[in-house]
């Protein structure tokens, strides 16, 4: 969900799924831990998607939030099989959506950006309609995710063995934490969200949205904290789209920052534990640049609004 190390799926669709859903797989769709592949059956064009229990936990609930969006008509995947459950996950199968994703040019626009917070604000008045109101398992508020003490404990061996690059993450981690803290009775809209709101979830047919996709991340917390992998700590414009449409609070804007410094550090726990678990001096950190790159990203937009800028140095 964030870059941080995570399990490898296989590369093929299992043998017996296949078989049993008399598919053609095709190609595989996107680098995800979940999995992703084209298939067709009888002309049909279909996705079929593998759910990592250890990665994406409770994959029922992404089905249902899913179902409940695409009753009030987003165009959302639909399983059009029984999900196949294996030791280590599920297997569902999906009709393929019409349309095609912005553009990696179009994706760099302010129009595009501004679009697609406007986007978002309509789905989250859809998503508080749901009225889903239970966490997803496996999934937490993003100011239990950073006071977790272990993590804590674990950045500060990073930083001892990565100094420049730990230094940043303990240091956005210490911010988190310090705000909310500071803050613990938040009063901020609530409801499920959709997790990884990016131009490439996103499908257009002239214009006209014929799909909104995976929704792998989707758990019940702060709106804002979809604005993690939506705004990605610098697309301002998508914050002035989002803001069009529904105003955000003076609580929100200033809850923009931490909790996207809080998604950044989802899964670091563990991949910091894999390489840390045995003391040793020649051990090799572990990869966190995801984590590093856009914990230095800064929003012009928010300086301005809230003070927040990362925290660098010190």
């Amino acid at each position: 969900m964030t870059g941080a190390a995570r399990p490898r799926t296989a590369a093929v669709i299992d043998p017996e799924v296949r078989a049993g859903w008399r598919l053609t797989p095709g190609p595989v769709l996107a680098d995800r831990v979940s999995g992703t592949w084209a298939a067709t059956r009888d002309g049909a064009e279909l996705i079929v998607k593998f759910f990592d229990d250890a990665t994406f936990p409770d994959w029922r609930y992404a089905l249902r939030v899913a179902a409940a969006v695409r009753s009030l008509g987003w165009p959302t995947p639909e399983p059009i099989e029984e999900p196949l459950t294996r030791p280590r996950g599920a297997w569902v199968l999906f009709r393929r959506l019409p349309g095609r994703s912005a553009s990696p040019a179009a994706q760099d626009q302010p129009a595009e950006r501004r679009a697609r917070g406007r986007l978002l604000a309509e789905f989250h008045a859809s998503a508080a309609a749901t009225g889903i109101g239970d966490q997803r398992g496996g999934f937490h508020a993003p100011a239990d995710v950073v006071a977790d003490p272990e993590l804590e404990r674990l950045l500060r061996r990073h930083e001892a063995a990565n100094p420049v690059q730990g230094g940043v993450l303990r240091r956005c981690h210490e911010a988190a934490v310090s705000w909310f803290t500071d803050h613990p009775d938040l009063d901020a809209p609530r409801s499920v969200i959709h997790g990884d709101f990016t131009p490439w979830n996103l499908l257009f047919d002239d214009g006209r949205l014929t799909g909104l996709l995976d929704f792998e991340a989707t758990h019940h917390t702060f709106q804002v904290a979809d604005f993690a992998l939506s705004w990605r700590g610098y697309q301002d414009d998508v914050l002035r789209g989002y803001d069009e449409v529904r105003a955000l609070s003076e609580v929100e804007w200033h809850l923009v920052q931490p909790t996207y410094w809080a998604w950044l550090f989802l899964g670091v726990k563990d991949a910091l534990a894999a390489h840390y678990r045995v003391p040793s001096l020649t051990s090799e950190a572990p990869d966190l640049e995801w984590q590093f790159t856009h914990a230095r990203r800064r929003s012009p937009l928010l300086a301005r609004r809230t003070g927040a800028v990362p925290p660098l140095s010190g």
